[in-house]
């Protein structure tokens, strides 16, 4: 192939999978939320604490927790602050949650699922650590790329 046509194969077939990628239907969250190791009073109760922890922060009240959040160095949601990237997560749309199993008893990790776009498509992938008090200790969220299905 001479390098004109080359170049043109290539051009096309980068057009294509542009065209294909835009075209992936966007698949809702489940519309029962998927629960893990706990229980939907439990559930609740864990986004009840988070949805007042932003409801504060957002107030200018002074949290205690230790907040991260990030994704992939070129990703749009690397240029946000942690702060505004959990004050703009609505918890109320978080489809999964799951208890984390661990040994330490001062401690207890969930990990919370929210898709913005759909399953399929970018997700925020959020950890929420609450103390022995029941109080929220750390929240880490990271945006990233599903696991293929």
């Amino acid at each position: 192939m001479r390098p004109l046509q080359l170049l043109a194969f290539v051009l096309m077939s980068a057009h294509c999978a542009v065209g294909n990628a835009q075209r992936t239907p966007v698949i809702a969250p489940p519309a029962t939320r998927q629960l893990s190791g706990l229980g939907s009073p439990e559930a609740d109760s864990l986004l009840a604490k988070v949805k007042d922890a932003q409801r504060r922060l957002s107030a200018g009240e002074v949290q205690t927790f230790e907040l991260l959040a990030g994704s992939v160095a070129s990703s749009e949601a690397a240029r946000i602050s942690p702060r505004e990237a959990f004050l703009g997560v609505p918890f109320d749309k978080v489809w999964k949650i799951e208890r984390v199993r661990t040994d330490n008893r001062l401690w207890q990790p969930f990990k919370l699922a929210y898709a913005p776009k759909g399953l399929g498509q970018l997700y925020w992938d959020i950890e929420v650590v609450l103390g022995f008090n029941g109080d929220i200790e750390q929240v880490s969220m990271t945006y990233k790329v599903p696991a293929p299905f």
